[in-house]
């Protein structure tokens, strides 16, 4: 049946369920009745027009009455609850022999450690750092071993603490994307350090003091690390042992898997945290008070890792892994207008135009990042000179020496330069694939606005700059597309955009906390830890003294940075840029209207 023959035989009926909507009273019969009709027109418009307003416009009314009938039932008590009960036990069955793997690992690397302090004194300095020993011994001197856990107040430690656990883990979970190597070899480094560093104690005749200390939060915090371990390599097998799927399905599956084994230990590492900050510290607690929390959290990790999984399997109450859901997706691009699209169809779709655009886009951007770089060494020659900018810190420290716009305003046009470039080739190659109109000039005013007003935040001090860029960067680029498809001015363009944004914030901040997600990944994975293989890779085959060294590191690290921006930007522009056509079609249905107006017209 045709659409417009669809629309015109129901639209009398639905006009009625909206009207019975607004009613106060209601009549229950009716309602029922006419849910009934609707839910099987949408399940009409969903077979036949998947990707038109008219199956959002179905979608919607039959939400409406399922709020009004369902309102005070509370379903995400109960989707927490399952999670909890029946996912998660069930993902740790089925991901048995993966974290069986990341705990043999860690163990062997802890042994290993052990086994290294005995044969070498030196080693511990090694690994833990001249710093740190040296300080342990002080401790150990006064008669403090454990007076580590002492050096900073409780509510700030826990925060600190918090925060780098879940670092550790998310880290080692995303590395093993490497084939599975990036985990374990992130599982190794750590075995071998809480190895060396309980033999350092058990040296020196203080093993069961330490064992009560470290082991107190310890129990919850290293196991949780092995289990992170195991979701990274669980990522990486999907990719190496696709089995009988598609090699990119199997990653889609393993991926899921993984990051709700992630997400399972993330509350734990919270506890770990909490116990660090707030009970460690009191060195001086009866023995039977450290021995009984130790076993305590040694009892919750096997009971709910282990035992529990285990039993749910043996009474055939275990969940089965849901995979049929995943669907395997077409490739090719759709017509966007008159669509109302999901986040998750939007993001799709940005990929599948990143990948048809990657190949011409990688040699100009490998291009501009050098003459970046080489540009950016000349002006922070001196913070360079003087060893203020490291090579062994994150990339978004790096980073904020190449937004210190106050000290530096160089900076500013040598970056508004760059990313005025980055969006100009990105839509201009974009325009074919994505079927829009772009004048010339009107795109080169547009790219070099929203990159000024993209810049302007960083002249603001410390977080400040963060949170206002945080709130620019979709203004500006929204703000830049229907500048460029409305023919607007820019202002007149960031006005409209605020209309997008009152009227569809969930889908805005949906997919821009998406794309925020997969850019912090990104980071993380082409900056730490493998930036340490760089560096030893270049000691390693080239003679070379320290300062060249440090400074040729200096340049390939921001490479590096700078190819990462320049990569993932376009991610953004894509993903902004399809949904403007969502948002346009909910603001003003302008595809719906044109098939009103063809009612009772013979379209045949």
């Amino acid at each position: 049946m045709k659409e417009t023959k669809f629309i015109e035989q129901n639209k009398e009926k639905w006009l009625k369920f909206e009207q019975l909507l607004r009613l106060n009273k209601r009549d229950p019969d009716k309602l029922s009745d006419l849910f009934i009709q609707i839910t099987d027109d949408l399940s009409y418009a969903r077979t036949n027009y998947p990707n038109r307003s008219i199956r959002v416009y179905l979608n919607n009314l039959a939400q409406q009455l399922f709020y009004n009938i369902y309102k005070n039932k509370k379903e995400s008590r109960n989707k927490f609850t399952h999670f909890w009960k029946e996912e998660l036990p069930s993902i740790v069955f089925h991901s048995r022999v993966e974290l069986f793997i990341a705990l043999a690992v860690f163990l062997l690397a802890a042994a290993i450690g052990v086994v290294s302090s005995v044969h070498d004194p030196e080693f511990a300095r090694s690994i833990l750092g001249d710093s740190y020993v040296e300080m342990t011994i002080r401790n150990i001197e006064e008669g403090d071993p454990m007076g580590v856990y002492k050096k900073m107040n409780e509510v700030d430690m826990f925060l600190g603490i918090t925060l780098n656990n879940v670092l550790v883990a998310f880290r080692t979970f995303i590395t093993g994307i490497f084939f599975s190597l990036g985990a374990i070899i992130i599982l190794i480094y750590n075995g071998i350090m809480v190895g060396t560093f309980q033999y350092f104690f058990i040296e020196r005749d203080l093993g069961f003091e330490s064992f009560l200390t470290i082991w107190l939060h310890g129990t919850l915090e290293i196991s949780s690390i092995v289990i992170a371990g195991g979701a990274g390599i669980v990522l990486g097998k999907g990719f190496v042992f696709p089995g009988t799927y598609s090699r990119l399905r199997a990653f889609q599956l393993s991926a899921r898997r993984g990051l709700k084994l992630l997400v399972g230990i993330v509350p734990i590492l919270v506890f770990a945290a909490l116990i660090e900050s707030f009970i460690t510290r009191y060195t001086e607690l009866p023995t039977s008070v450290k021995l009984a929390l130790i076993l305590v959290s040694l009892v919750f990790m096997l009971f709910y890792f282990v035992w529990y999984p285990f039993v749910k399997h043996r009474n055939g109450t275990l969940q089965g892994i849901l995979e049929s859901h995943l669907q395997v997706r077409k490739t090719q691009i759709p017509q966007f207008k008159g669509a109302i699209r999901g986040v998750n169809e939007i993001f799709r779709d940005a990929l599948i135009i990143y990948k048809k655009l990657f190949r011409y886009y990688i040699k100009p951007v490998f291009l501009c990042s050098v003459i970046y770089v080489g540009a950016a060494a000349y002006i922070l020659q001196k913070p360079v000179s003087i060893g203020l900018i490291s090579i062994d810190v994150w990339a978004f420290e790096k980073l904020s020496f190449l937004i210190n716009y106050t000290e530096f305003p160089s900076l500013f046009l040598l970056n508004t330069a760059l990313l005025a470039g980055v969006a100009y080739w990105t839509l201009y190659k974009a325009s074919d694939i994505m079927m829009f109109e772009l004048n010339k000039k009107r795109l080169l005013w547009g790219i070099v606005t929203s990159a000024i007003l993209f810049n302007i935040p960083f002249f603001a001090d410390g977080f400040l700059s963060f949170i206002l860029w945080l709130a620019v960067l979709p203004t500006v680029y929204y703000s830049l597309f229907i500048y460029l498809q409305a023919k607007r001015s820019f202002i007149s363009a960031m006005g409209f955009f605020k209309g997008f944004l009152v009227q569809s914030s969930g889908r805005i901040l949906g997919l821009y906390s998406l794309l925020l997600f997969i850019a912090f990944v990104f980071f993380v994975l082409v900056d730490s830890p493998f930036f340490a293989f760089y560096l030893d890779f270049l000691t390693s085959n080239f003679v070379l003294d320290p300062d060249t060294t440090y400074y040729v590191g200096l340049v390939l690290n921001g490479l590096v940075i700078t190819i990462s921006i320049t990569l993932i930007l376009p991610l953004f522009l894509y993903g902004f840029s399809l949904q403007y056509f969502s948002l346009l079609e909910i603001k003003e249905a302008g595809w719906l209207k044109q098939q009103i107006e063809l009612f009772g017209k013979d379209t045949e």
